[in-house]
Formats: structure tokens, sequence, C-alpha cells
């Protein structure tokens, strides 16, 4: 790919990288076929024949990566103004009758809302808020200035 921008060969980049992206689509659909084609007796032996410790310190981890992501999430939410759309979330998620796709349609609402009504509020050219300062939000700003 390399070469053929060297040589302003827009058709060649573009054949590099479909092939890139058909290799990609085999590192992941290789092993999925040959996961298929274990039989399900085999699994579920498998799973039957660990010991009781293994599946122990798999359910904790299990619960690991649950604590681990909300820490994610948490870690991501360095501004003031995403904090109500966090805990809305999980008000909205205590409502039993609402599923996952009505949560995740309500969450593309607000999102846009939230986008809207933020662009409504620029008051320099520049389109920031807050006078050319910058946005609070400090990878924002870092990929901005890249």
């Amino acid at each position: 790919m390399d070469s053929r921008a060297e040589q302003a060969d827009i058709n060649g980049i573009q054949v590099w990288h479909f092939i890139g992206m058909c290799l990609q689509g085999l590192r992941v659909a290789v092993p999925a076929l040959l996961l298929m084609l274990i039989p399900v007796s085999l699994v579920r032996q498998g799973l039957e024949s660990m010991p009781e410790w293994l599946t122990a310190g798999m359910t904790i981890g299990g619960g690991m990566v649950v604590a681990v992501g909300y820490a994610m999430v948490i870690n991501m939410m360095s501004s003031r103004e995403v904090w109500p759309f966090f805990f809305l979330g999980f008000a909205l998620a205590a409502i039993q009758q609402l599923t996952l796709i009505s949560l995740g349609i309500i969450g593309v609402c607000l999102a846009v809302l939230f986008l809207a009504l933020e662009g409504g509020n620029s008051n320099n050219s520049n389109g920031s808020s807050n006078g050319g300062n910058g946005s609070g939000d400090p990878l924002g700003e870092i990929l901005e200035d890249f």
C-alpha cells in the first residue's frame, strides 16, 4: 500500500485496503468456523470435567469484567455535562418494560438532543461556547490540535 501511495495510485491503495479487510475477516471467520465444527457433546463434556475451583474462579473473573467495564465508563466521563446521562441510563434501565432496543433508541435520541443543544450555545465564530478556551474535553482538544 505504501508503494501505491508513493505512486499516487488510488485504485491500488483501494485494492490493498480491500485485501487487508478480507484478511481481517478471515482472521475471525476461520477460528469461528473451526469452533462451530466442535460437537456440542464434546463441549459439554469439557465443561463438566472442569474442577470446581476453576469454574468458581471464572465466575469471579466474569464479575470483575463487569466492574472494570463500569470503571472504564466512569473514567471516560470526565466532563460534568455527561454525568446526568449516566444516572438517567441507570434509572431507565430499572424500568422492566423497556427492552435493550428501546433503551438504545432513547440513548441515541438523548445524544442527538445533547449535541443539538451544545451546538446552539456557540457565542463566537469558532463554535466553542466558552470563549475559545477549550471544550473541557482533554481528549477532544488533543485530537483537534493533532
